[in-house]
Parts: C-alpha cells; sequence; structure tokens
C-alpha cells in the first residue's frame, strides 16, 4: 500500500533526515527515491493465515449434513475421530499442512512461518500437557485454558497476518546518486545490502501475474554473484518407482508410466528475495528506469566514452594553442620552444 515512503528532489535538498539517518548515507549522497514491497507481493503469506484460520474453523464446526451419502458421513467421521483430546488428532492436520507449506518452496514458507505453523499445530499438545503431567505424578498441575478451534484460528491467523504486514514494512528500498541499497529492520535492523551502480552488470525485471494485476514488479541488480540463483529438485520419489519399473508384464509397464511422471531431476532457477532486490514494488517503472539510467551512465563503457571525449577535446585545444603559439613564434622567435612543449603533450596520448 504504502509503498513510496519518501520522495525527494533530484538535487537532494528535500531528503528526509530521518531516512538518512537511517539508510546512513554520505553527506554528498543524493537520495533519488525509496520504495516499500507492495501488500499484494506478499499475498502467500496472508493466504497461509487464512488457511490456517479455515481449518481451524472447518474442523470446529464441521457436522455431517442430514440424509448424506454414506461416503459424506465417512469423511465427517474422520473429521471428528481426528478432535479427540480436545484437539490433540487436529495438531497432526497441521503438522501435515505445515510439512506442505514448507514442501511447496514459495515465498511463505520460509523458517519464520515454518515455526509460527509448527507452534500453531502444537498448541493443542502444549493445552493438554497437563494431563500427561498429572497421569504420572500426584501433581493437579491444570491449565486453565481449553482448546477452541475459533478462538485459536482466529488467534494464529491474527499472528500470521501481523507478522507478514511488520515483515514486509521492514524492508526500505533507496537508489541513490552512488549506489542501490537494500535495508531490512525486523525485530533488530540487519545488513544492509549496497550495490555501487559501477558494479552492477545488468538489471533484471520480473512480473507475475498478480504483479500485473495489482501493479507492483520485482527489480533486480546483478553484480555477477548469483545470488539470485537457487537449486530446486522437480519431480517425485524416483527410488521407489526404480524397483517397479524392473518388473515384468502389466505391474512393470506400470512402474515404467510411474517412473517418467515422477522422474526427479535438480535444475537451477531465478529467485529473487526481499533481501536482494527490489521486491514487489509499486511504482517499478519510475525505479527500474533510474536504475538503468545510473546503471549505464556509471558503467565502464560510458566511462570510457566520456574519457575519450575529453582528451578528444583536449588534444584540439592542444592543436589550437600549438597553431597559435606557431604564429606568435614566427614574430618574437619564441615559437619552437612553445611548439617542443606542446609535441610533448601531445605524445602522452
Amino acid at each position: 500500500m504504502s509503498e513510496e515512503v519518501t520522495q525527494t528532489s533530484v538535487d537532494g535538498k528535500s531528503a528526509d533526515d530521518k531516512i538518512r539517518r537511517k539508510l546512513r548515507v554520505h553527506e554528498d549522497e543524493k537520495i533519488l527515491l525509496t520504495r516499500r514491497p507492495s501488500m499484494f507481493a506478499f499475498m502467500p503469506s496472508y493466504f497461509v493465515g487464512f488457511c490456517v484460520l479455515a481449518l481451524h474453523l472447518f474442523f470446529g464446526w464441521a457436522e455431517s449434513p442430514k440424509d448424506a451419502a454414506w461416503y459424506v458421513d465417512v469423511f465427517y467421521f474422520i473429521v471428528e475421530v481426528s478432535t479427540w483430546g480436545g484437539g490433540a488428532g487436529f495438531a497432526f492436520v497441521m503438522i501435515i499442512f505445515t510439512w506442505l507449506n514448507r514442501l511447496v518452496n514459495h515465498p511463505a514458507s520460509g523458517r519464520w512461518m515454518t515455526s509460527i505453523l509448527l507452534l500453531a499445530s502444537f498448541t493443542p499438545f502444549i493445552l493438554h500437557i497437563d494431563e500427561v503431567v498429572n497421569l504420572f505424578s500426584d501433581s493437579e498441575f491444570e491449565i486453565p485454558i481449553e482448546f477452541n478451534f475459533t478462538v485459536f484460528g482466529i488467534l494464529w491467523a491474527a499472528v500470521i497476518w501481523g507478522f507478514t504486514f511488520w515483515y514486509q514494512k521492514s524492508f526500505l528500498y533507496a537508489v541513490t546518486d552512488q549506489r542501490v541499497i537494500h535495508f531490512q529492520d525486523f525485530i533488530y535492523e540487519r545488513d544492509g545490502h549496497r550495490l555501487l551502480h559501477e558494479d552492477v552488470i545488468a538489471v533484471h525485471k520480473r512480473r507475475s501475474p498478480i504483479g500485473a494485476l495489482f501493479g507492483y514488479a520485482t527489480v533486480y541488480c546483478n553484480i555477477g554473484d548469483q545470488s539470485h540463483i537457487a537449486t530446486e529438485s522437480v519431480g517425485g520419489a524416483v527410488g521407489g518407482a526404480v524397483d517397479v519399473a524392473k518388473g515384468a508384464g502389466a505391474l512393470g509397464f506400470f512402474g515404467k508410466m510411474f517412473f517418467l511422471l515422477t522422474y526427479q531431476r535438480t535444475i537451477k532457477i531465478e529467485r529473487y528475495t526481499p533481501h536482494i532486490s527490489l521486491y514487489g514494488i509499486r511504482k517499478w517503472e519510475e525505479a527500474f528506469d533510474l536504475i538503468n539510467k545510473l546503471h549505464r551512465d556509471n558503467s565502464a563503457v560510458s566511462k570510457a566514452d566520456a574519457q575519450l571525449e575529453a582528451l578528444e577535446n583536449l588534444q584540439s585545444l592542444l592543436v589550437t594553442k600549438e597553431e597559435e603559439a606557431g604564429a606568435e613564434g614566427d614574430s618574437d622567435g619564441t615559437g619552437d620552444d612553445v611548439l617542443d612543449e606542446v609535441d610533448d603533450l601531445l605524445s602522452d596520448f
């Protein structure tokens, strides 16, 4: 939403002091623009929170309809069985959901999200730990909180949404006249990622279908360190399929088909994270064009062209001085010495 923290003039006269202190820029460094990730860029995390809420409400409110088909009754019976012990059985369902979320390996499957999901999964166990303690001792210890699907569904969904919003707001990106800055302040201030424009070898832009719908994109400055390259395994469990595929007859045929369908291979993919890129920013066109311009102006080719042009101008100036000195020397006799000095300067080029 509020993806743009501050927008300073190109001459840097209206730069915000608070932003400058946070980014630790030099006094002579001009902040040209700043951006924060869009809320919609973290939509998978918000969706995970919605799934947690939906799972809690479903298991809390599930009730087989009257005159339902036998398979519907069986399904709701399984749901009812999974809620034994005040929700301890439901914890296994949440653990499976956590495992699947981690397995998919999307932006909302990081460590902090997995940690929250595990806490939500073990909540029924934690709230019934008093029963285990009392079973093996004479203690009358009792936890005063009962597990309730609706209450804890809302609680954990709110925690996930709150942490996602906090995590999203922790990133701040800035483009100055000297470098590109990636800054994060989540729980504590993290290390900043700073790139000089002259070190950038390419500028990438990635836009997902959701990004095209909500008007955001990710801009990445490549300095050749391949920090955006990740390894990912594609396919299923090949090991089990190989043994079946060695069989004969129909079993062997289906085993070979299963082997082909679940063939696993490791590939390298481009993965832009909020720590190394301008992740999911709105008004990305302005940032993309500005970084490209500064990259072009500070590239080795541009600097070489500028130096060559300066040398050509200097050479033209020296030639002009040489001609003027030659004309003056014909009249006062000092032209030869001036011409020798000019020739020495020109020989350096």
